[in-house]
């Protein structure tokens, strides 16, 4: 009988431990998950800031060349 409580011992503490990693991989899963959501809302907002910024530069001539002159002092500037 000690055989089978050794063995049933040694696939208590196996499958204990299996949970316990499981549980650890979900709970990094749901994070980066998460971590993915905020990003890609960040990225949306960025995006959408960078258009307002294109659609302004479209709209005003004068702007743009201001605003090329100067990105063009900043690169030569680098």
């Amino acid at each position: 009988m000690d055989t089978v409580n050794k063995i049933i011992s040694d696939i208590s503490q196996k499958l204990a431990s299996a949970i316990v990693e499981a549980s650890n991989y979900k709970v990094l899963y749901e994070e980066a998950q998460e971590n993915l959501a905020e990003t890609q809302a960040q990225l949306e907002q960025a995006q959408a800031r960078l258009n307002e910024v294109s659609q302004t530069l479209e709209a005003d001539e004068a702007l743009k060349e201001l605003f090329d002159e100067v990105a063009q002092t900043q690169h030569k500037g680098e």
